[in-house]
C-alpha cells in the first residue's frame, strides 16, 4: 500500500499536517509534546477507523485539538486507476473513503507494532491462520484427514466436533476408541493391550477334516441302508398281508363258485313252476271274470268289434252273457301270493347265479397260472432285526459325527470371535490416528507450522538484514530472541529497546506476507544511534529491493538527521504542524 499524502487538521497535538509523500521512507522528527505520535494515531484512524485513546464514538469530540469545534484526518493512497483517499471526521467519527478503496485484516498489525505482541495466544494464531490464508473448516480438516490415509467413515463422524474445536474433535474420536476398547474387551473377555490385540487369536481347536468328511460318507451310508431295510421290510408286510388277504378270498370264493350248478338247477325248477303257477292264475282270473270263450276283432273298415261266424265269415260281434265263478274268485288271492313267491324266488335265483358266476370266474383268476410264493414271516423277522442294528450304528456314527460338528463350529466361532476381535482393534487404531491427527501437535501443529514456517523465515531475514537479534514466533505462539551464547529470551524479559526491534521486525513480516508494504513505527527514538542506523539501513534495502512501499517513521529527535539513504525523506513536525526542517529548540 503506497501512501501519497497525509493531511490533517485539529487531530490531538496535530493543528495542521499536510505532507506528500514522495520517497518509500520517511521519517516524521520532533520535540516532545509536537504532534507526531498524533499525526501517527491520525494516519492510522484514517486507514482503519480505529480510535487509539478513546473508546466510544461519543467520546471522539475529545480527539479534535483543544480550541476547535472539528477537525479531520485524510490519507491519500496510490491506486490502480489513481489516487484514492480515505478520510475521517472528527467529532462525527464519520469515515468517508474512494469507492476503490478497501481495508485489509492486516493493516492494524502494521499501523501499531506492537499490536500483535499485546494479544493472547489464541488471538496470535488466528490471525496468523487467517494472514497465511489457512482456513480451520470441517472441510480444510477433513482434507487432511484423508490425505493422512485415515478412515473417510469416521472422518465423517468426527469432522462435525470441529466446530466446537480442535480439542473437542480430538476428544469424540479418544472417546470413540475407548469404546471399540471396551467392545474388544466384551468379545474376548481380556484386557485390551494393543500389542496383545495385534496379535490376538481366540483358541480354535484342532479340526479333522478327513475324519469329518468320513464320519459325514459313513452317516449318509447308514440312513440309506436304513431306508433300503425301511423300503424292504415294507415290501415283506405288504407281501404277508397281500397273500393273506388273496388265500382269504379264493377260500371264500369257493364256497361260493360251488354253488353254481346248484343255483342253476334251483332256477330252472322254479322258472318251471312260476309258468304253472301263472297259467293257473289266469285261469281262475278268467273264470272269476265270466269271460266268454272267443275274444272280439276291430273290424279294419268300421272300427267296430267283430267275430268269425265262419274261418271265412265275420259277424258283428255279440258278447254273450257273463257267467261268473265263485270259487275261482275265491281262489286268487292265494294264487297271486304263490305267483308272486315264485317271481321273487326266481329273481333270487338269477342274483345267486350272477354273484356265483362272478366268483367262479374270480376265482378261476386267482388259481390260474403260476403263483407268486408267499414271503416267509422269518425273512421280515432277518429284515426288523438287520434293521435294529443299522439303528444302533447309526446313533454311534451321528454322536462321532456331532463330535467333529462341535469341532467345526468351535473352530468357526474362534475364527470369527478372532475377526471381530481384529475389527474392534482395527477400529481402535483407526479412531487413536484421528485423535493423533486432531491433538494439538497433529494437524493444528502442522497447519500452525504453516503459518508460522514464512513468518519465521522473513523474521530471519529481517534479523540479518538489520543485524538484530534473531526473533522468533514458537509453537506455543510466545515470542523469543536467540541472544549471544545460544540462549533464548522471551519477549517479556527483552530491554524497551529489544522489543521495539522485535515489535518493528514483527510488523514487517505481516506486511510482507500480507502484500501491504506499509509500516508505521513510532517511538524510534527508544534506539541508539546505532540501532537507528541499522534501522535506516534495513529500511532501504527494503525500499530498493520493493518490498517496502512506504514507511512511517516517528520520534523524538533534536534536529533531523543528515546524509540519510536516497529511499528516506524527513519531515520537522513542531508545535503540532508539518513545517520546515530545523533543529529542535
Amino acid at each position: 500500500m503506497k501512501l501519497t499524502y497525509i493531511h490533517a487538521e485539529n487531530f490531538l497535538g496535530i493543528r495542521s499536517a499536510e505532507v506528500r509523500i514522495s520517497k518509500p521512507v520517511t521519517l516524521f522528527a520532533g520535540g516532545n509534546y509536537a504532534g507526531k505520535s498524533s499525526l501517527q494515531e491520525a494516519v492510522r484512524m484514517a486507514l482503519t477507523g480505529e480510535a487509539v485513546r478513546v473508546d466510544l464514538k461519543k467520546e471522539y469530540g475529545a480527539l479534535v485539538t483543544e480550541g476547535q469545534k472539528a477537525g479531520f484526518a485524510e490519507v491519500g493512497i496510490a491506486g490502480a486507476d489513481g489516487e484514492e483517499k480515505t478520510t475521517i471526521l472528527l467529532p462525527s467519527g464519520k469515515a468517508v473513503a474512494s469507492a476503490g478503496f478497501s481495508a485489509f485484516p492486516a493493516l492494524p498489525y502494521v499501523l501499531n507494532a506492537q499490536r500483535f505482541a499485546t494479544m493472547d495466544a489464541n488471538a496470535r494464531r488466528s490471525f496468523l491462520f487467517g494472514l497465511m490464508g489457512i482456513r480451520i473448516t470441517p472441510e480444510t480438516v477433513s482434507t487432511r484427514l484423508l490425505a493422512k490415509g485415515l478412515d473417510k467413515a469416521k472422518i465423517d463422524r468426527v469432522v462435525p466436533m470441529l466446530r466446537a474445536g480442535f480439542e473437542a474433535a480430538c476428544t469424540e474420536a479418544k472417546n470413540k476408541a475407548t469404546e471399540e476398547k471396551g467392545a474388544w474387551r466384551a468379545l474376548t473377555g481380556e484386557t485390551y493391550g494393543s500389542v496383545k490385540a495385534g496379535t490376538w487369536k481366540a483358541q480354535k481347536p484342532a479340526v479333522d477334516q478327513a475324519a469329518h468328511t468320513a464320519a459325514q460318507q459313513r452317516l449318509a451310508s447308514l440312513d440309506q441302508q436304513i431306508a433300503n431295510a425301511n423300503q424292504n421290510i415294507g415290501s415283506l408286510q405288504a407281501g404277508i398281508r397281500a397273500h393273506g388277504v388273496r388265500a382269504a378270498r379264493v377260500e371264500a370264493l369257493s364256497g361260493s363258485a360251488e354253488r353254481v350248478e346248484r343255483i342253476r338247477t334251483k332256477l330252472a325248477t322254479d322258472e318251471q313252476e312260476l309258468q304253472q303257477w301263472e297259467d293257473r292264475l289266469s285261469e281262475a282270473e278268467a273264470k272269476a271274470a265270466g269271460a266268454a270263450p272267443t275274444q272280439p276283432l276291430t273290424c279294419p273298415h268300421c272300427q267296430g268289434l267283430v267275430e268269425h261266424a265262419s274261418p271265412t265269415e265275420l259277424r258283428v260281434y255279440v258278447a254273450p252273457e257273463a257267467v261268473r265263478d265263485a270259487d275261482a274268485a275265491a281262489a286268487l288271492p292265494e294264487l297271486r301270493r304263490s305267483r308272486d313267491l315264485l317271481r321273487s324266488s326266481v329273481a333270487n335265483d338269477k342274483r345267486d347265479l350272477a354273484q356265483a358266476q362272478e366268483s367262479a370266474a374270480e376265482l378261476k383268476a386267482l388259481t390260474e397260472g403260476e403263483q407268486e410264493a408267499a414271503p416267509k414271516q422269518s425273512d421280515l423277522d432277518a429284515e426288523v432285526l438287520g434293521h435294529a442294528a443299522l439303528k444302533v450304528k447309526r446313533n454311534a456314527a451321528a454322536a462321532e459325527l456331532e463330535k467333529h460338528e462341535t469341532a467345526v463350529r468351535a473352530a468357526k466361532e474362534a475364527d470369527k470371535k478372532t475377526t471381530g476381535a481384529a475389527g474392534h482393534h482395527a477400529d481402535v487404531a483407526a479412531w487413536d490416528a484421528i485423535a493423533t491427527a486432531l491433538a494439538p501437535d497433529g494437524i493444528p501443529g502442522e497447519m500452525l507450522a504453516e503459518a508460522l514456517e514464512p513468518i519465521n523465515a522473513r523474521l530471519l531475514q529481517s534479523s540479518a538484514d538489520a543485524e538484530w537479534l534473531h526473533v522468533g514466533i514458537d509453537a506455543d505462539m510466545s515470542l523469543s530472541c536467540l541472544i549471544p551464547g545460544g540462549e533464548l529470551r522471551p519477549y517479556a524479559l527483552l530491554s524497551e529497546s529489544e522489543r521495539w526491534r522485535v515489535d518493528a521486525m514483527v510488523a514487517e513480516a505481516i506486511s510482507f506476507q500480507s502484500g501491504l508494504k506499509l509500516l508505521v513505527l513510532d517511538r524510534f527514538d527508544v534506539l541508539d544511534m546505532q540501532g537507528r542506523t541499522d534501522l535506516l539501513a534495513w529500511l532501504d534495502v527494503l525500499a530498493q529491493q520493493g518490498e517496502i512501499e512506504t514507511a512511517l517513521l516517528f520520534g523524538t529527535l533534536k534536529a533531523l538527521p543528515s546524509g540519510l539513504p536516497a529511499t528516506v525523506a524527513a519531515e520537522w513536525i513542531h508545535n503540532g504542524h508539518v513545517g520546515q526542517i530545523k533543529e529542535a529548540a
